[in-house]
């Protein structure tokens, strides 16, 4: 948002001395030489005055510098009886169909216009605060917008003489002042005659009632609009104005008066022939919480670690627009009503404006009079935090963070069904229209950006994925509706070696993320949802004997799609379900070691392809007590072994709580190869 310090100077005095060190000089030069202007302009960063809908608007902003500087605030009075007629030559009605969406609706009608550029100095102010003048009524609607925060909108009184303030219905249709024919939703928020819509409320006006040059009677609305209303309907049409920004932070209905007023003053000054001719309609149902809010002094310096006077307190409030009524060590605060809708609405509140305008920077530091407590745990964060530091630091992954926006080319690519994906009302760009799935399409986008410039790439991401089915009602809204489901998933991926190879090496950073979670493990080869696997380099993942993800390598040909030039695999692990276990599960234990040495034997065999590589570990694990780990280090098909044959390759450790020999260790051996033999009919290797 732009400001214009002269603007600014209207309703506040500020001295020179009070200015930023670099504006000083400026203002002491002459600006026709050092910048061709006669003012500065201050560009204030939206996002810091987000929560502060009283201070988009010179004039709020004003109130508050005086504050800070202690200087006299220009409080602006429209003149005595300026929105009534001297005699009323045409009248129009109002009606509002829900207050809850509009608290408040006035108008006033003015005849004898015409229509002609506006003054200089307006135009040079409007210019300067990036508005361009179009003429005088509409650049006048536009200046008390940015001087008192009240947006503003003129129709032509030949076009409407009936105004209802209702919901679009299915199917209609609108036209907007900036040319383009929009489809309106049923629940958008739509000014309308008899008939059909003449404007989006608190957004912009249509085409079949705006100002021209043949316009000599208009109708002047100053209204107030919900600002959840404003804003989704906003985003659903992707038309965010200057006066919906205002809208949805949640303006006080008393504005509305204020700057109609003020519109008024405006166009019979600058417009000659000007009267107000049309009566005043003023359509209200609204109460603002003000309080009182109880301020204990005693409470008030615990809080802040400051000593204050309840006489400078009550100065610094009675500066910002509150009414205070002292009571012994005690405050009654009375909120203005600029500062009632979203805002105040505590006395923790009422804390943080006493110490701002007092300044932060004045409060020594003092460690606090209470002991301290611990801080609040909340599990799931915490569990993500641990998470991150044993794939970052203990597996050596690298985290990365994607949007949460995908296009129909990457899900197509990979085969993830489109109807699994809501589709963006206003996407960023038409490569960000999807909420994503899936974390998948995005890690593999990460790994062809890099591709190039790493041998090895290896990352993650922890991330929300959205699903096309209804999930949580939204707590924001003021409706029933339901957001999409979503829900918090672990993707991993790794890139550049053989497919087989990253398996396995996936395989192992997931066990040893769980094992380090104090979590048994367990792979299973199944049919796999992920539809990008190769169906033949995949496993379902278990915790606990629970199914909690998959793993699985991207069939070759989609990843060449892609435009991956390397191998590549793929782990999806529900957090959710992950985090449920780890939550639960007691500390590990010491366990002492075992004193006695173990004895390794590998031994490859070859079984038929439909045989579960798990069903067999399981047969192997608990054919003997004497076997403790059987690990899977190589899986290999080929012609050598003859068509549906697979060869698998095991470390077995053998171990006791003695030393076992050679023969000991052999005779086991021996009997585990029968054992196997019997039960899938496995053949040891001999090449």
């Amino acid at each position: 948002m732009l400001l214009s310090l002269n603007w600014l100077k209207d309703f506040v005095d500020i001295p020179k001395e009070m200015l930023p060190d670099e504006l000083k000089a400026k203002v002491s030069q002459n600006f026709s030489d050092y910048l061709k202007l006669n003012d500065v302009i201050f560009e204030v960063d939206n996002k810091s005055i987000t929560h502060r809908a009283d201070l988009w608007s010179h004039y709020g902003l004003a109130r508050d510098i005086s504050a800070f500087l202690n200087a006299k605030f220009k409080v602006y009075a429209p003149k005595a009886g300026v929105l009534k007629a001297k005699k009323i030559t045409f009248r129009f009605k109002v009606k509002i169909e829900d207050f809850s969406l509009c608290p408040r609706y006035m108008a006033v009608g003015l005849e004898g216009i015409t229509i002609a550029p506006s003054p200089r100095w307006m135009q040079d102010r409007l210019s300067a605060c990036g508005m361009r003048p179009i003429n005088n009524i509409v650049d006048a609607t536009n200046y008390v917008m940015l001087e008192l925060g009240q947006p503003l909108h003129a129709f032509d009184k030949n076009f409407i003489d009936h105004i209802v303030v209702r919901r679009a219905r299915a199917g209609e249709i609108m036209e907007t002042l900036d040319g383009v024919k929009r489809k309106l939703e049923p629940g958008m928020l739509v000014i309308a005659d008899k008939t059909k819509p003449v404007a989006i409320a608190g957004i912009m006006g249509g085409a079949n009632s705006e100002i021209n040059e043949q316009t000599n009677s208009i109708i002047i609305e100053s209204a107030n609009f919900n600002y959840d209303s404003i804003r989704k309907t906003s985003q659903k049409l992707g038309l965010r104005t200057e006066a919906s920004m205002r809208f949805e932070k949640g303006l006080d209905p008393n504005l509305c008066e204020l700057g109609l007023a003020r519109a008024v003053e405006i166009i019979l000054q600058i417009c000659p022939g000007a009267r107000v001719a049309g009566n005043l309609a003023d359509e209200k149902k609204y109460k603002l919480k003000q309080g009182p809010i109880t301020l204990d002094l005693n409470w008030l310096n615990d809080r802040v670690g400051q000593k204050f006077e309840l006489k400078q307190v009550k100065q610094i409030l009675e500066k910002l627009g509150f009414a205070v009524k002292p009571s012994r060590e005690k405050l009654s605060v009375i909120i203005p009503t600029w500062r009632a809708v979203r805002d105040i609405a505590m006395a923790e509140d009422i804390v943080e404006e006493v110490t701002r305008i007092y300044g932060y920077n004045k409060i020594k530091p003092v460690m606090p009079k209470v002991d301290l407590a611990p801080p609040l745990i909340i599990k799931e964060k915490a569990l993500e935090r641990k998470i991150k530091n044993i794939l970052s630091v203990g597996a050596r992954l690298t985290e990365v963070y994607n949007y949460s926006f995908v296009s129909f080319e990457q899900l197509e690519k990979l085969k993830i069904n489109l109807s699994s994906a809501i589709k963006l009302a206003n996407p960023l760009s038409e490569d960000l229209t999807l909420l994503r799935p899936s974390l998948t399409p995005l890690l593999l986008e990460n790994i062809k950006t890099n591709q190039a410039k790493e041998d090895f790439i290896s990352i993650y991401e922890i991330g929300t994925v959205f699903i096309n089915t209804p999930g949580e009602i939204n707590k924001d809204s003021i409706s029933d509706e339901k957001l999409p489901k979503q829900e918090k998933y672990l993707g991993l991926a790794l890139a550049g070696a053989e497919e087989a190879d990253l398996f396995f090496k996936l395989k192992g950073i997931i066990e040893y993320l769980l094992n380090s979670l104090n979590l048994t493990v367990e792979f299973e080869i199944e049919n796999s949802p992920m539809p990008f696997a190769d169906k033949s380099i995949l496993a379902a993942v278990y915790a606990d004997k629970k199914l909690i993800g998959r793993i699985a390598a991207v069939e070759k040909n989609l990843a060449r799609a892609y435009g991956l030039k390397k191998p590549a695999v793929i782990g999806e692990i529900n957090f959710k379900e992950l985090s449920g276990l780890a939550e639960n599960k007691p500390v590990k234990q010491f366990k002492e070691p075992v004193k006695y040495p173990e004895a390794l034997r590998d031994l490859a065999f070859v079984v038929n392809e439909k045989i579960l590589y798990n069903n067999i570990k399981k047969q192997i694990i608990n054919f003997s007590d004497l076997i403790k780990q059987a690990e899977l280090f190589d899986i290999y098909q080929g012609d050598k072994l003859g068509q549906g044959k697979k060869s698998l390759a095991f470390h077995i450790i053998y171990q006791a709580n003695r030393t076992l020999t050679s023969e000991e260790v052999d005779e086991a051996q021996k009997k585990l190869i029968n054992h196997l033999e019997r039960e899938f009919g496995a053949k040891i290797r001999d090449f």
